[in-house]
């Protein structure tokens, strides 16, 4: 049975949890800081669904990893525990924080944000965050979402919108260790407003989730996301994508000899799918064409510039068949290696005359 409008998922949202019931009942195991107390009490008493896997990294940092359920479905929705500070944390996975009702403290980075209703926090899968305990009136929900949600047709739509790209996709479905977030703040007359709380009804409404639903409602708030964005930032979001464009231009010129796609997304921390679609939409052409144009335009230099043989110069920019190396530079120059450097001598004694 869906849900009838925004208060009635309050009524439901907001019904107090076995964790809160206890704290309620328990205030001397409130803990006055941020300890490990806050994550032990969700496992001890919260959903066995729900338990959450943690681990420390070597720096003593608490990172929680998706469990069963998340794994299993790729996202999932909570509203976020009240009463209880949340530890310096955090997570293999994607958060999105919602305020619904009221507001609340968190620490991200070292830097303390008040976030208040209508307020919105993404936060990449490893920004070091930790948060005050919210009150009896704060309603704060977190969409988790797995990496992998955004395969297939989600992520390849998502690289076509140059803001939602540049940052969102790269953001949130890179390998980077980058720590990155951000916040913004959704109007009471938003679309932005209606797909959230549209979101929110098709995950209580029902046991079995629509997961095309969600699908569709997430892509959407990802684009109005990025138009929003467009509109505050869209200067510097553009600085920053032409920054992105020079460093793959100079990688490229300094690796062709060996790159390929899997390589350059290692080193930029992109998913292999959203750095091809970057490429083609900054260039106008795809990475094997880019390649082939500087590999080729570095032949041409060598052959101008050194007494190397043409063999060398097949090694040297990254070729290993000879006849395809001739062929691509036939294609390019319209002669062959060889006619190319007989061009280039005959020309050189005729300007010496």
């Amino acid at each position: 049975m869906r849900l009838k409008g925004y208060k009635n998922l309050l009524e439901i949202i907001n019904k107090r949890t076995s964790v809160e019931e206890y704290l309620m009942q328990n205030p001397e195991k409130v803990p006055k800081h941020l300890k490990q107390q806050s994550l032990f009490l969700e496992n001890k008493l919260g959903d066995n669904n729900r338990k959450v896997i943690m681990d420390k990294d070597e720096e003593g940092i608490v990172t929680s990893f998706p469990n069963k359920e998340v794994n299993t479905n790729k996202f999932a929705i909570r509203r976020k525990t009240k009463y209880i500070p949340i530890l310096k944390h955090k997570h293999e996975y994607i958060e999105i924080v919602y305020v619904l009702e009221g507001s609340f403290i968190q620490e991200i980075n070292g830097r303390q944000i008040e976030m208040n209703k209508g307020d919105l926090c993404i936060l990449d899968k490893n920004v070091v965050h930790s948060s005050l305990p919210l009150s009896e009136s704060d309603v704060v929900v977190n969409i988790i979402l797995t990496p992998e949600f955004f395969d297939g047709i989600f992520m390849h739509l998502l690289s076509y919108d140059n803001y939602i790209s540049n940052y969102i996709v790269n953001s949130l479905y890179a390998k980077s260790k980058s720590q990155n977030f951000l916040l913004h703040h959704v109007k009471d007359d938003s679309v932005i407003k209606i797909l959230l709380e549209n979101l929110l009804l098709e995950y209580y409404s029902t046991e079995i989730k629509s997961s095309a639903a969600i699908n569709g409602y997430l892509l959407i708030l990802f684009t109005e996301l990025s138009r929003e964005i467009t509109d505050s930032t869209g200067d510097l979001i553009k600085d920053e994508q032409d920054q992105v464009k020079e460093k793959i231009l100079a990688y490229i010129r300094s690796r062709y000899k060996d790159t390929n796609l899997n390589k350059m997304a290692d080193y930029f921390h992109f998913h292999p799918s959203y750095l091809s679609s970057l490429v083609k939409k900054e260039f106008g052409k795809n990475l094997k064409d880019l390649l082939t144009d500087v590999r080729m335009a570095e032949a041409s230099k060598l052959l101008k510039n050194t007494d190397m043989t043409i063999e060398n110069i097949v090694y040297e920019v990254g070729y290993t068949n000879f006849s395809y190396f001739y062929k691509v530079f036939k294609k390019t120059y319209g002669m062959t290696p060889n006619q190319y450097k007989t061009n280039l001598i005959k020309n050189s004694k005729l300007k010496a005359k």
